[in-house]
Parts: structure tokens; C-alpha cells; sequence
């Protein structure tokens, strides 16, 4: 099946590439005219831009039943590897962002995804899928190259994910949708546009989520609430507010060892033990594995006209969120496994300001300045533990107690653009400064007799030993885009940008192996003082052209990766730990194909190879050295594949999807080896007018994992897990066959 479904691919792209068909546009059918748009929208080739723009069309068709996570959308791009535990697209660890983009995984306390160009997704915590996509009239994703603008947030290692809000439209309306599905999947949506009323327009809206698990026992709660007001007053003036409210708990999955991983037939469903343990220190029970968070956004979009050639923007922004994550933790030694509990209360602000001004085609500037203050944790301030006694969690004291100061990232940037003859370019710079919060780490912590964080402070004594002051990174990052138009539908372009990350685990590493690094006279700040911000050079060589209704992008690209993280000996010193030293290299190929290819035919499909590995091999011992270089980092498919066709018949809509993921590893040694898998999905709708007094009905079947496939869908580990003997890796299956129906109404 897998290799039928790659082949398949290739040979429809071999054949379109051969017989190409002259459509300049299409529309497909009377049913679906008044909203046509195909998946991936058209790019303006004389723009210096290189970034993919799902359209409203691909949000609809392929968010899922649960329209709930923009990553299952972008996931049919090539080099982007996400594949979430269950059919929703919800319930991942609260401490990783499970979402590879050509290799990379997303490092420390920073958010994949913006909205409106606003960085203010973050990670631990809530607030993942705090967006109905129903509000999201487009997502736009950037792989290699980022403009100044958008190159934002406590990391841009792996690019970024823009979701663009449907704003308050002008006419009022209503849309309703309701769906159902399996493992008692429910979600009730409702937005409520006011239209333009003089110079104002709104919109509210509100979303009900429920889901069992697939597998175990659990569930899974989400509320969201939005609000959006815009002020309009004239032309040269415009004002967006936002407020959104998600509320999300859910239990979280259990995960495999590497060795049940090499029997899915029999562990597939394997999960946390559904009644509570009688047994001492046995912490695999569902109800203390499971998080919950509230979580509350405010985001502004001013836009100010000063002249025809002069623009400002500004955009502030605002995030909270409260909660706790319980996680049990297992240890080589069943007396000290424990339950713990991650206490989570921070917020994050800033703004985007820029300056515009047009001199003339050929020169257009863009000047701004960016501040952004983010509160840990990441790293982690306040988990308390728990040891199980007769079957009963017993407060163990704390396995992190500290008080951190805030992160704060600030870089004024200036960009130049135009367009030159046939040539389009862009050139932008940024100096940021880059500081990560100090540290009042603190002792006594198993002693102390009180879950409330102030309460434990007070009784606590300061920790010199892990203790560390606040430490600043100043980094140029220059952005370069240079476009060539070959004719009117097709051009040439090579760019080049810096993007940026920062790993946080080295202070609960150091908290884990304190005693270790006493006995060796080791200070957190000797090793806090030899970290360095990581940075990744980013060069893309691409194509872009369209033949009829259909566009075309080939590409290439390479990363060279400075300062990543990896687990290493310090002669020096005398210990291991976790050290921004390590040299990496990622390249590959992209292809993307889209567009139409008849009047009642679309598709999207994406083809990629991706390599990224360590360029060294580094100390882990007094004794040895390890042997990776040149090996695939974890959890990385080289090959991927996918694509998606819709075809229309009347008022009818069929479009199946199929994503091929090839095989990959566990550990950066390469000795953990997951199988390849492929996935199939078919989605089924249904359009017609003046139902229930409704403009525009939509019914819609989707079925997800149609083969009912047996898989990895997430491999939770570092970059640098080495071996079988040493890995923290862990396997979490995915979502079997679901089957979901659902109902939209707009009035």
C-alpha cells in the first residue's frame, strides 16, 4: 500500500508535467463559485517572498473534523513532518512542539505559530489550539527564507506558521456547525458577524469540544471564545482588537518503549492503567498523567496611513496562561518513581512597530522595532512531587523550586525592496539582543510541608551552587531575497536568511546531577556562561512557474546550524552536560505542485528529501567519543510524500489525501529504527442552498486513517539522545480509523 501510494504520487506528477493543461481559472461547478479558491493561493512572482499561503479552502477541507490545529494543514507541505497522537490534533505533551519543518524541531520556550504576523504562541503550557479555524481565513508558512518582520519570538529555528484572522465582515450573518464522530467526538461552533455598522464591524464567536480518547481512558475538554471590533473611520485609518479565551484540560496518551514499538500489533493501544494502582511508588495511572489550562489573548492591529507612500503599523499583543500539567515519571529505581506536578502561571507582551515609505517602484523601506517580555517557565520554576502510598498521592516536596525573571528579546530591523526590471529583491537586517531571565534556585525543597509556591519560597534557602544571573545574546540577522521574472508566469529566486533558538534544559538538567556537579566544585553559572544563542544560516534555490491552472516549485535548500545543543564531556570540568557547541548540516530537495487540472478537478501535492545531522562527533566521557556524525537526527524523515485531489461532481465535493512519512530513528545514534507509514484520509461534501432558512448549507463525512494503519505518530526526545542504553525517547502511536460528520450552516 505505501508503495503504491508514493508511486501513484510521482507518476500523476510525472504526467502533469507532461501534459500540461491551459486554465488560466477556473471555476468549478455553480455550487461552489461564490467562495472558489483553490488550496494553495497564487503567488505574485514579482513579490520577494517565499512563503506558501493555504487558502480558506485548504483550512476548510483539511483541518479536520476538529478545526482546531493549523499544523494538520500545513502538514501536506513538503518537509513538514507533523502527525499528531489523535484525530483531533490535540493532545500532545505540554512540553514539546511535535512539529519537524525540513529536519528541525522548535527549541526552548517559543511558539512555531503567529497570528497576524504577532508572535504570541508559546511553549510549556496552553493555548496550542486556542483558534477556531473557522476564524482563520488563511495560514501562511515560511521554511527558509524570513523577512525582518516576521523572523520574531523566543525562536525561529524551523521557520514559522502565520495564521491570518478572518476579520469582522461587512455584511451580518450567523454560521452554525455541528459535528460528531467517533469515541464520542462532539463540537459545537457559532460566529456572530454584526456587519458594518457606520465605522465599526464585529464579530463573536464560540467553540464546545469534547473527545474521548481512542486509546485508554481519558478525555478531552475545549472551550474557546473570540471577539474581534474594527474601526474604520477612513481610509488612511484602521483599527483591529482581538480577545480570545481557550480553556482546554485533557489526558494525555502513554507512550511506548523502543522495544513494544516492534510490535504494534500487539502494543498499538497499549495505555495508562485504567484503575488506580494499590501498589506503592506505581505511578502509571491516566488520571495523573493529564494537564489542563486557561489560557487569555488580546492582540491589536493598528494600520495608519499617513501619506500615499507613508505607512505605519503597529501591533501590540498580550498573553496569559494558568494551569498544571501532571506527568508521572519513572526512574531505574521503582522507589523514587513519582507523580509530578508542573505549576504553570505566566504571560507574555509586545508590539511590532514599522515604519513604511515608497520612493518609487524600485525602492520601497520598511523600518521597526520589536520588544517582546516572556515569562518562564522554561525554564521550569514550581513542580512539586508525589509518591504514591497505598494506591493515594503523597506531597514529596519539590523537584524545582526557584523564582526566574522574565526573557526579553528586543531588535530594532530595516528592510529595502522594489523591483527592478524584471528583477525583485529584498534586503533586511535586525540587531537583537537576546536576554534569557535570571535564576533564585532554591534548597530544602524536599522538605518542604506546602504546595503553595510562596509558601515553599519562604521556607526554602537560596541556592548559590544553581543560581544563575540573567545573560544577554547580541546577534546581527540579515535576510536577502533576489528574484528573477523568466516571463509572466514564471521566475528564479535564491535567498538566504538567519534564524535563531535557544534550549532551556541545562538549569533542570543541572538540578537533576546537583550532587554530581558539587563533588566537582561546578557552579550552574560556569557552565550558564559558556552557552551560546544557536543560529541557523538558512539558503534556498528555487523555481516557481505556472503552466495553465497549475503552479509549480521545485526547490533546494541548506541549513548550516551553529551553537545546537548536545550532551557532552567537559575535560575541564570533569561532568556531562548540556552544551550549545555542536556544528549541524540540513539539506535537501522540495517539490510542490498545485492548482487545477480540469473544471471539476484540484490538487495539492508536495515531494521532499530532507537530511540534517550533527557535523562532529563530541566527548561523552573521560574514556569516549561518540559516533554521530553524519547521522539523521531523531524522530526526521528523509522522504515524504503527500498530496490531495478534490473532484467535483454537481453540488458534490470528493477529495482523498494520502501523506507517506519514510522511515526514522529514535536516537541520534540511528540504532532506534521506526518504520515508514502512510496515511489516507477521505473527506466527502455536500453543498446546497435554503436549508433550515440558510444562504449556504454544507453537510461533510470525513474518514481519517482509512487503512486503520499501525504507527509511530511522535517521538518524544532531544536532538542529542545518543543510544538504546542512554535515550529518554519515548513512542506515542497514532489516531486509528475515525469516521466524523458535520453540519455548517451560514445565515
Amino acid at each position: 500500500m505505501k508503495s503504491k501510494s508514493i508511486a501513484l504520487s510521482l507518476i500523476a506528477t510525472c504526467a502533469l508535467m507532461a501534459n500540461p493543461i491551459s486554465i488560466e481559472k477556473i471555476v468549478v461547478n455553480e455550487a461552489q463559485e461564490e467562495d472558489f479558491s483553490l488550496y494553495i493561493e497564487d503567488e505574485n512572482l514579482s513579490q520577494p517572498s517565499n512563503q506558501t499561503r493555504f487558502s480558506s479552502k485548504s483550512i476548510a477541507t483539511l483541518a479536520t473534523h476538529a478545526n482546531m490545529n493549523p499544523y494538520t494543514v500545513i502538514a501536506f507541505s513538503p518537509s513538514v513532518h507533523f502527525t499528531p497522537v489523535d484525530s483531533a490534533g490535540s493532545n500532545e505533551p505540554s512540553y514539546h512542539d511535535p512539529i519537524r519543518i525540513r529536519g528541525k524541531s522548535q527549541s526552548g520556550p517559543g511558539g512555531v505559530y503567529m497570528i497576524n504576523a504577532m508572535p504570541i504562541s508559546s511553549n510549556p503550557g496552553g493555548g496550542k489550539q486556542m483558534v477556531d479555524m473557522e476564524n482563520i481565513t488563511s495560514i501562511d508558512l515560511l521554511k527558509g527564507y524570513l523577512p525582518v518582520d516576521k523572523n520574531l519570538g523566543f525562536s525561529s529555528l524551523i521557520g514559522k506558521v502565520d495564521l491570518n484572522i478572518l476579520a469582522p465582515k461587512k455584511e451580518a450573518g450567523v454560521e452554525l456547525s455541528q459535528s460528531i464522530g467517533k469515541d464520542a467526538f462532539t463540537r459545537t461552533f457559532v460566529r456572530v458577524d454584526t456587519g458594518k455598522i457606520g465605522d465599526f464591524s464585529a464579530f463573536a464567536s464560540a467553540s464546545l469540544l469534547s473527545n474521548d480518547k481512542s486509546k485508554g481512558e481519558g478525555e478531552l475538554q475545549r472551550t474557546n471564545a473570540m471577539v474581534g471590533l474594527s474601526y474604520a473611520p477612513s481610509e488612511t485609518f484602521k483599527a483591529d482588537l482581538y480577545a480570545i479565551r481557550n480553556l482546554d484540560a485533557h489526558h494525555d496518551y502513554g507512550s511506548l518503549t523502543y522495544a513494544q514499538t516492534q510490535d504494534l500489533e500487539e502494543n498499538f493501544n497499549n495505555d495508562f492503567a485504567t484503575s488506580q494502582p494499590t501498589s506503592n511508588n506505581d505511578v502509571n495511572y491516566y488520571d495523573w498523567n493529564k494537564q489542563h489550562f486557561n489560557t487569555t489573548n488580546v492582540l491589536a492591529d493598528l494600520l495608519i496611513k499617513v501619506s500615499q507612500d507613508d505607512v505605519i503599523k503597529i501591533k501590540p499583543y498580550y498573553k496569559n496562561d494558568k494551569g498544571e500539567y501532571w506527568f508521572s515519571k519513572t526512574n531505574s529505581d521503582a522507589t523514587k518513581n513519582r507523580v509530578m506536578n508542573w505549576e504553570i502561571d505566566h504571560d507574555l507582551y509586545g508590539a511590532v512597530t514599522t515604519y513604511e515609505h515608497t520612493f518609487s517602484q524600485e525602492l520601497k523601506s520598511k523600518i521597526g522595532y520589536w520588544y517582546h517580555k516572556q515569562l518562564p517557565p522554561g525554564p521550569p520554576s514550581d513542580q512539586t512531587k508525589y509518591k504514591v502510598v497505598n494506591g493515594n498521592l503523597v506531597f514529596d516536596g519539590y523537584a524545582v523550586l526557584s523564582k526566574s525573571d522574565y526573557h526579553i528579546l528586543q531588535a530594532p530591523f530595516i528592510e529595502l525592496s522594489g523591483e527592478i526590471g524584471r528583477f525583485n529583491y529584498a534586503a533586511g537586517l535586525q540587531y537583537q539582543s537576546f536576554q534569557i531571565g535570571s535564576i533564585e534556585s532554591y534548597t530544602g525543597t524536599n522538605a518542604a510541608t506546602s504546595t503553595d509556591y510562596d509558601s515553599a519560597l519562604d521556607s526554602a534557602t537560596l541556592d548559590s551552587w544553581s543560581s544563575v544571573d540573567a545573560k544577554t545574546f547580541k546577534t546581527w540577522m540579515p535576510s536577502l531575497y533576489f528574484g528573477y521574472a523568466l516571463d509572466t508566469h514564471s521566475s528564479v529566486y535564491i535567498d538566504y536568511s538567519r534564524s535563531y533558538g535557544f534550549d532551556v534544559n541545562l538549569f533542570p538538567t543541572y538540578l537533576s546531577n546537583r550532587a554530581a556537579f558539587i563533588s566537582k566544585g561546578v557552579t550552574l553559572q560556569d557552565l550558564w556562561d559558556k552557552l551560546e544563542l544557536e543560529t541557523s544560516d538558512n539558503i534556498d534555490l528555487g523555481y516557481k512557474t505556472r503552466v495553465g491552472g497549475v503552479n509549480l516549485h521545485p526547490s533546494i535548500f541548506a541549513s548550516f546550524v551553529r551553537n545546537k545543543q548536545a550532551n557532552i564531556y567537559d575535560a575541564a570540568l570533569g561532568v556531562n552536560y548540556p552544551a550549545n557547541l555542536g556544528d549541524a548540516f540540513g539539506y535537501g530537495a522540495e517539490f510542490m505542485a498545485s492548482g487545477a487540472l480540469s473544471e471539476s478537478v484540484e490538487f495539492m501535492s508536495g515531494l521532499s528529501y530532507n537530511s540534517y545531522s550533527f557535523s562532529e562527533d563530541f566527548q561523552t566521557s573521560a574514556t569516549s567519543v561518540s559516533d554521530i556524525e553524519g547521522n539523521q537526527l531523531p524522530d526526521a524523515p528523509q522522504i515524504m510524500a503527500k498530496a490531495a485531489l478534490s473532484y467535483y461532481i454537481g453540488k458534490w465535493a470528493v477529495t482523498p489525501s494520502v501523506r507517506y512519512i519514510s522511515s526514522r530513528y529514535g536516537d541520534v545514534a540511528n540504532t532506534e529504527k521506526i518504520d515508514d507509514y502512510t496515511l489516507v484520509d477521505l473527506d466527502v461534501s455536500y453543498k446546497t442552498k435554503e436549508f433550515f432558512g440558510s444562504k449556504s448549507t454544507l453537510f461533510r463525512a470525513t474518514a481519517t486513517n482509512l487503512t486503520n494503519e499501525k504507527y509511530i505518530a511522535t517521538i518524544a526526545t532531544p536532538d542529542n539522545a545518543l543510544s538504546a542504553s542512554t535515550t529518554s525517547s519515548s513512542y506515542q502511536t497514532g489516531a486509528p480509523i475515525g469516521v466524523f460528520f458535520s453540519a455548517n450552516l451560514q445565515y
